[in-house]
């Protein structure tokens, strides 16, 4: 059986070509949650990055699958260098 973490990555792959995954999976839930880093995400708002997010992986997971999702942030690769940045600076 597919692991999750796979089944995921392996549809945001599909549907955001050329994105940088950065997924985890939190024990002892199994919960998942993470960035997905894509330069289709310029000049797009958050709640559009999101909106594409969810429909994405809205029909191809299981309503349990679903529930074991946590936040998948969706950022362009300046914005996650920006935070990388500023929280290397805060350390």
């Amino acid at each position: 059986m597919e692991k999750l973490i796979d089944k995921v990555s392996g549809i945001l792959k599909a549907e955001f070509p050329s994105a940088v995954l950065e997924l985890e999976q939190d024990a002892p839930d199994g919960k998942i949650g993470g960035f997905l880093i894509w330069r289709g995400f310029y000049g797009l708002e958050q709640i559009k990055r999101q909106r594409r997010l969810t429909r994405a992986l809205r029909d191809r997971l299981s309503t349990s699958d679903k529930a074991r999702l946590t936040m998948i942030f969706t950022l362009t690769p300046a914005e996650c260098r920006m935070m990388r940045a500023e929280a290397s600076a805060a350390d």
